[in-house]
């Protein structure tokens, strides 16, 4: 079953703000999820079942999966600094 992808805005603003050659490798990631949205390297949030994570070296790709839906949504594209980058995720 292929997924439908989506983004908030803020992700939008963020995955804009990446440098090049790591945009291009975090876009494609992104469209990949359509196909496996969960795939081995990706990690679920502890406090937060749904919700996943995919490094992409000092990057996280926050994302949160609708199974009922078919849906994978970017959350957040954000610099990894500590775990408290994850607090304020949905």
């Amino acid at each position: 079953m292929r997924y439908r992808l989506s983004t908030t805005a803020q992700a939008r603003n963020e995955l804009r703000n990446l440098p090049g050659h790591v945009r291009q490798v975090a876009v494609r990631m992104v469209n990949d999820l359509a196909e496996d949205p969960r795939p081995p390297e990706a990690r679920e949030l502890r406090e937060k079942p749904g919700s996943y994570r995919i490094r992409l070296q000092k990057w996280r790709l926050i994302y949160r999966v609708y199974d009922e839906d078919g849906a994978v949504v970017l959350l957040r594209v954000r610099l990894k600094t500590g775990p408290e980058i994850y607090e304020d995720i949905e």
